[in-house]
């Protein structure tokens, strides 16, 4: 019993250390203004959009996305948010557009 104990002890240590990392590797860039869009496409049907924001940083948003939202759902949100005025905060991991810009999978409205 005890030793049953311990292992799952060792276990969630385990996953725990294993997901904390993958919490580092997501970000967030809060309240910014949005100043330029690009469509994006790709030999290999990588579409998406390239965001622009102020003071001179981008993200991307990768239409290929599936896990909802979705890219396009992604983009929608984003649409009517500057069509409303509104700063936005993106949540950002990982690379798209061969790794040159941090890929946006969450879209935050700042009211």
């Amino acid at each position: 019993m005890r030793r049953q104990v311990k292992q799952i002890h060792v276990g969630i240590i385990l996953a725990s250390s294993l997901l904390s990392g993958v919490a580092m590797a997501s970000s967030q860039v809060s309240g910014v203004t949005v100043t330029q869009l690009s469509m994006y496409s790709s030999p290999t049907g990588n579409d998406g959009v390239v965001v622009y924001f102020s003071p001179g940083n981008a993200l991307y948003i990768d239409f290929s996305y599936t896990t909802q939202p979705d890219g396009k759902a992604l983009y929608a949100s984003l649409l009517a948010a500057e069509l409303a005025g509104k700063a936005v905060t993106f949540g950002v991991s990982g690379c798209g557009t061969s790794n040159q810009f941090p890929t946006i999978y969450r879209i935050d409205v700042v009211i």
